[in-house]
């Protein structure tokens, strides 16, 4: 019954292009070291956190625990607090005011990042004093307003309760305070040109980011980020998604666990790879209940809602998929009635000859023999026809059956509000391909027990060096495809659908089996309908 019970997942085509797979695959293989990246990122935070705690000197200890806070900041929001924090204690005790601003500063971007923007608020306006801030500070200040002034107004929705000015007045202060041609200050020129609508400039100053970092550095992460920003304005889906895939491979070779590559693009490809998306999701969920913010959990659960909308998809499809097995249904019980017709009208036939050689004792003993295997096989035929239908209705019903049990099981988790346990349950990694290979055994033993000399007829029309054996009870995707023309199907999309193989896979099977025909390779599906006969 495995075969019915996964009927959708085998029957129905993916829409996802070979190239965005390629790229899947290519991030699958950086998720499978997931672990082992984040263990060497562990290792590295233990050796500045013994070496923190291993000096006296309050100046090296606070430039350890800085550097330590800064490596913690996208691996976790507990640990970033503490350091932080801890150097606002010491920068305190020793009465330096320039590094007390600095440790501030930087707990008030942490906190804007993690979408704490009520603390972010207190402590970029209200304990820091701009006018005690060195040259240096006062960019870093402005340029943390900036960032957590865009933030506030993608994520929070609210700006205009808050009151606080608009990312593009920090923009133009600190585009005359820094370098031209700093990274800082091609990022604002970058979102100045977006903000105007002059996307191709953007894209240029973008590139030219890019290209000034390597891709394991983990500011490739967040320039590849805005690229794939850019390519959705363009227009361009396949470029978005092929930077999303690079910026979420180099967060893991970092072992960032705040981001939104990886959650960005699951939400692109749940319409056409559902397994993939629900993998990315529950690690991107992970990873954020990890690090410990509130941020991009609320904005995960956001992206929960086309959960719903996802699984009912896959139930149409599985509809659509009961009515292919409706369709191969019908054509084996017409084929199997013809068969039994055509017996009986052999069998009518070697009747009439028995009774006109009445006169000959070796001629009836032989025309009785001959009926006596005739009504065996019309027995056998009959028998065959009873197995397999009682087979394809027992298989419909258990589908139906276990779709229905599936669909009340989801809705109850989803009103339950146990989204974790939801998506665990729709984690179906591999099932297609095992569904797959299971339909094309059924599909093969059918088939041969309808045509057992099929394969053999099959050769019989090709040239000696194309003609194949296959294993006992197997056929090969070749005759696959031709098998179905002996049933009747000529249409190369319905061939493709029902074997879940490419139009253009089933062009390229059928040019290659006429090519190596015996005689005009233009008659080939016709000699090939005519062994049904």
């Amino acid at each position: 019954m495995a075969v019915c019970l996964t009927a959708a997942s085998c029957l129905a085509p993916s829409g996802t292009d070979k190239k965005t797979q390629a790229l899947l695959e290519e991030l699958d293989s950086y998720l499978a070291l997931r672990e082992a990246y984040a263990a060497k990122k562990q290792n590295q935070l233990d050796v500045y956190r013994n070496l923190s705690l291993a000096t006296t000197d309050p100046v090296r200890r606070y430039e350890l625990e800085m550097i330590t806070a800064q490596e913690y900041f996208s691996f976790s929001f507990d640990s970033t607090q503490y350091y932080l924090k801890s150097c606002q204690a010491l920068a305190s005790r020793m009465g330096d005011l320039d590094r007390y601003n600095q440790a501030t500063i930087m707990l008030g971007h942490l906190y804007d990042k993690a979408g704490n923007y009520l603390e972010a608020t207190q402590i970029l306006y209200s304990q820091i004093d701009t006018a005690s801030l060195s040259p240096s500070l006062k960019a870093e200040y402005f340029w943390t307003l900036y960032e957590y002034s865009k933030d506030m107004a993608g994520n929070s929705g609210m700006v205009e309760r808050m009151s606080i000015p608009p990312a593009a007045s920090f923009r133009s202060r600190l585009l005359g305070m820094l370098p031209v041609n700093s990274a800082r200050y091609l990022q604002l020129y970058r979102d100045q040109l977006l903000d105007e609508e002059r996307t191709e400039e953007a894209d240029s100053v973008s590139l030219v980011l890019l290209r000034s970092v390597k891709p394991e550095d983990r500011d490739f992460a967040i320039y590849a980020f805005y690229q794939s920003e850019i390519s959705e304005r363009q227009g361009d889906q396949p470029t978005r998604i092929y930077w999303l895939v690079k910026s979420a491979e180099c967060d893991l070779i970092n072992a960032v666990r705040d981001y939104a590559s990886l959650a960005m693009l699951a939400q692109l490809i749940l319409p056409t790879d559902v397994d993939h998306s629900f993998r990315y999701l529950r690690i991107a969920q992970e990873d954020a209940l990890t690090y410990n913010a509130k941020l991009r959990p609320w904005q995960i659960s956001r992206f929960l809602m086309q959960v719903e909308d996802a699984y009912q998809a896959r139930l149409a499809r599985a509809s659509r998929s009961g009515k292919v097995w409706s369709i191969v249904l019908a054509v084996l019980t017409l084929l199997l009635s013809l068969s039994t017709y055509f017996l009986i009208a052999r069998s009518r036939k070697l009747n009439k000859a028995r009774s006109d050689l009445e006169t000959s004792n070796a001629s009836l003993a032989q025309a009785n023999a001959t009926l006596s295997v005739l009504n065996r096989q019309i027995s056998e035929g009959a028998r065959v026809k009873e197995k397999y239908i009682v087979n394809f209705l027992q298989g419909l019903s258990s589908q139906i059956s276990v779709i229905r049990a599936e669909d009340n099981r989801f809705r109850n988790l989803l009103k339950q509000g146990k989204a974790d346990q939801l998506l665990k349950e729709l984690s179906i990694t591999g099932r297609s391909e095992k569904a797959r290979e299971d339909f094309y055994e059924t599909f093969d033993n059918t088939f041969l027990a309808l045509y057992p000399d099929f394969v053999e007829q099959f050769n019989a029309l090709l040239k000696e060096e194309a003609r194949v054996v296959p294993p006992e009870g197997k056929l090969t995707s070749e005759q696959r495809v031709f098998a179905l023309i002996l049933l009747g199907m000529d249409d190369s999309k319905k061939i493709a659908t029902m074997l879940d193989y490419s139009v253009s896979t089933i062009y390229n099977y059928k040019v290659a089996i006429k090519n190596a025909a015996l005689g005009d390779r233009e008659t080939l599906e016709e000699r090939v309908k005519a062994l049904a006969k």
